[in-house]
């Protein structure tokens, strides 16, 4: 062999040698949105890794917690090797970022590349993340569709459809006073208390004497989908006015807030519960409840006082009553409840069977919806290219595994999707529905429910 020939192939050998040493690229995914559907997204991410992802939450001061880590915390972090179906991405180590703010202000913020501060994928795993990074989001889930909010997707934005997500009333956990009795909200008296933000009692006993005796509604803040949904639904559009009472879980009454400040359970006169998010964020969408896990921790102190109801997510609503509910204070909307058990909801630790909702009789549910870019290359700080991100019609994606549907692409639901997490759920209680289960459609949030055209 000739000396020359001996030194391009020791090059060639270094070079691959030097190729195959280089450390895998990060991908990062960036995702906000619904804090209705966190636990949801939480449970379909970690099934996109190969083997158990490394997780990393959030503390409370950034939207997370200090402890009790599980599928329902805002803020986290996971990282690991992506599982063998997402193909345009093998080769690369995959981190996801959580942070739940809300719907409106899921959609808001992708779209307009609005800077959020995420959990990192280092510190303790399955505890507190150690830091931070400040980064516009690349998903955004809804509860309500951009159309019905001031953010429709348009240029290099696309909203597509994941799942349906029901809500229910729900009433406080206390056994006494005008809340005990009550088993069933109708239209007509969400149609009046959502301006009101309070009913009297009288509208169920039909008594005069209960007529200064109320009910209070309990509202989130107006980037909430799930407030988007149930003031759709009652034909109101998304700048009508909305009545706000927050209950001061210290003293233990309602009050109308008049200073646009944060605080944990509700004080007066401070408006906002919850945190208030970067740069204070939250407090940019009015009074009331940043999540519904806020409403929920209200809903759920036993004492006589605390005469109030609200609109919940099936997640949020199992869960109530200090995480030991199983959706014990649900009630009826029109006389019709969400699952086929009736009643017989409160308590349940199997199955739900969602007909009622499914076919066309139960009217309080909404499509969760999630928009991300076409092309993430058009914004500066996302490292995920087109290919890799792709949407629900793209397999071996990102978007093409996470969002993958069999109303689109028939077969089976895959595995690392939305719509398999959901399916798996189903025998502990599923709080979601899946897309293809739907025997009917609206044209809108809180549209006129019919048949679909298919």
């Amino acid at each position: 062999m000739k000396p020359n020939m001996k030194k391009t192939i020791l090059l060639m050998a270094l070079g691959l040698a030097g190729v195959s040493s280089l450390p895998a690229a990060t991908i990062d995914v960036y995702i906000t949105g619904s804090t209705a559907f966190r636990a949801n997204v939480f449970l379909a991410c970690s099934n996109l890794f190969s083997g158990s992802p490394s997780i990393y939450y959030g503390d409370a001061a950034h939207g997370g917690a200090n402890s009790g880590f599980s599928s329902s915390v805002a803020s986290w972090a996971m990282s690991g090797t992506p599982i063998g179906s997402l193909t345009n991405i093998q080769g690369n180590n995959l981190v996801i970022h959580g942070l739940f703010t809300g719907s409106i202000q899921g959609l808001q913020t992708v779209e307009q590349n609005t800077k959020l501060v995420f959990a990192k994928a280092s510190g303790t795993v399955n505890g507190n993340t150690d830091s931070y990074v400040t980064n516009s989001p690349t998903i955004g889930f809804s509860d309500a569709s951009g159309s019905s909010a001031p953010f429709p997707a348009t240029g290099n934005y696309v909203e597509e459809n994941v799942c349906v997500q029901p809500f229910v009333m729900v009433k406080s956990v206390v056994l006494s006073g005008a809340v005990a009795s009550i088993t069933n909200v109708s239209w007509e008296q969400l149609e009046y208390g959502i301006p009101a933000g309070r009913i009297p009692l009288a509208a169920w006993t039909y008594k005069v004497a209960d007529t200064n005796t109320f009910v209070y509604l309990l509202q989130r803040t107006k980037d909430s989908g799930t407030r988007r949904c149930e003031t759709a639904q009652q034909y109101y559009q998304y700048n009508d006015p909305v009545g706000i009472y927050i209950y001061d879980f210290t003293n233990k009454f309602f009050y109308v807030p008049t200073v646009l400040a944060a605080n944990a359970n509700g004080a007066s006169p401070n408006g906002v519960v919850g945190p208030a998010g970067l740069n204070s964020a939250n407090l940019s969408w009015g009074f009331g409840y940043v999540g519904g896990g806020d409403i929920r921790t209200a809903l759920s102190d036993n004492n006589a006082a605390n005469q109030a109801m609200a609109m919940l997510s099936f997640a949020d609503a199992k869960a109530l009553n200090n995480g030991s509910g199983n959706w014990s204070t649900v009630l009826s909307f029109n006389g019709v409840w969400p699952t086929t058990a009736g009643i017989g909801i409160r308590g349940n630790t199997g199955t739900n069977d969602f007909s009622p909702v499914t076919l066309g009789y139960y009217p309080c549910w909404g499509f969760e919806v999630l928009v991300h870019p076409v092309n993430p290359a058009l914004i500066a700080d996302q490292n995920i290219t087109q290919t890799q991100l792709g949407d629900q019609l793209t397999p071996g994606s990102f978007m093409g595994v996470f969002n993958a549907q069999t109303k689109i692409n028939g077969g089976s639901p895959i595995v690392g999707s939305i719509e398999r997490e959901i399916e798996l759920t189903k025998p502990g209680g599923a709080t979601a529905i899946r897309w293809s289960e739907m025997a009917n459609d609206r044209p809108s949030v809180g549209g006129t429910i019919f048949p679909p055209f298919n």
